[in-house]
């Protein structure tokens, strides 16, 4: 079970979203050492104290992820930090 979850639907075609969801993915993976890996449609990442998956749907996109023990504390935090860049990176 996810302690976060986001659905953040859009207007992109699918390549588009998927390069914007990519060039997220580059992002944390300079700035929290986040390893990520596509799968189909879904995104895979993982580094200490969370992990998690952003699917690709027609039309959204969702990011589900579980945190770590140490993290959990700071949900609010990152929920918050989650959907405001989804909402840069969709718009």
């Amino acid at each position: 079970m996810a302690d976060i979850e986001i659905r953040q639907a859009h207007e992109l075609d699918q390549d588009d979203a998927r390069r914007r969801v990519n060039e997220l993915a580059e992002d944390l993976t300079r700035k929290l050492h986040v390893n990520c890996e596509w799968q189909g449609d879904t995104l895979l990442f993982k580094r200490p104290g969370a992990q998690g998956a952003i699917q690709l749907g027609a039309g959204f996109v969702e990011v589900k992820v579980k945190l770590g023990m140490l993290v959990k504390p700071m949900k609010d935090k990152i929920e918050v930090q989650i959907r405001d860049q989804m909402q840069r990176s969709l718009a």
